[in-house]
């Protein structure tokens, strides 16, 4: 798979490394491909790093790993979008991380599907932190990833790819679900930052098996 990681901070340089370790063709796109923390990241990972629109465009996946006051600018500045896969992994924290900014009570996956209205928008990887999408399996258990999207080929591809990373993939809906996973983000980081609870832990599913 052709996968475009739009940022270069600490989920998107997990990911983007962790795609590439399983054989993905991973790319990095930044807004300044030159710049010395865009070429750092990329050479630690072993990729390459494009401009916006040369990494997208030759991408079947975009993933958006942004600070999510500034998603909605990254992918316009994508360039054409038509029938890709944008995986919106993002959350919109307000700068306490204490509360989510909805307008009009709209995720901001939901955002997304509006300002670029060709993209098959998939909500996702936006609900732990990024030690555990390093290594999503605990005590033998695979951690949970919750995906959200209206596009079903789109959400399974992402279902696909979620899975082959370690986690255990469940999909809660259409993109309305999104901002479920949103509020489940601001749980986690709730638990991790004033809970004492630290980076290091995740959420599973436990089922009763039936006699």
């Amino acid at each position: 798979m052709k996968i475009a990681v739009i940022g270069a901070g600490n989920v998107g340089a997990t990911l983007a490394g962790r795609w590439s370790a399983l054989g993905h063709e991973v790319v990095l796109g930044a807004q300044d491909p030159a710049s010395e923390k865009a070429r750092a990241t990329a050479a630690s990972l072993g990729l390459t790093v494009s401009s916006l629109p040369e990494a997208a465009g030759q991408a079947d996946v975009v993933l958006l790993a942004t600070p999510g006051d500034v998603v909605i600018q990254a992918a316009q500045g994508c360039g054409d979008l038509t029938g890709k896969i944008l995986v919106d992994a993002t959350n919109p924290l307000n700068p306490q991380l204490s509360g989510l900014n909805h307008p009009e009570g709209l995720s901001s996956a939901q955002r997304l599907a509006m300002a670029i209205p060709g993209a098959r928008v998939v909500k996702a990887f936006n609900t732990i932190g990024f030690g555990i999408m390093a290594d999503p399996v605990l005590d033998g258990r695979r951690s949970v990833l919750f995906l959200s999207g209206d596009d079903r080929e789109a959400v399974e591809q992402v279902s696909t790819l979620a899975r082959e990373t370690g986690f255990e993939p469940v999909v809660l809906g259409g993109l309305p679900t999104s901002r479920m996973q949103e509020e489940h983000a601001l749980l986690w980081i709730h638990l991790s930052a004033k809970a004492g609870l630290g980076r290091d832990f995740a959420f599973s599913l436990v089922r009763r098996v039936a006699p």
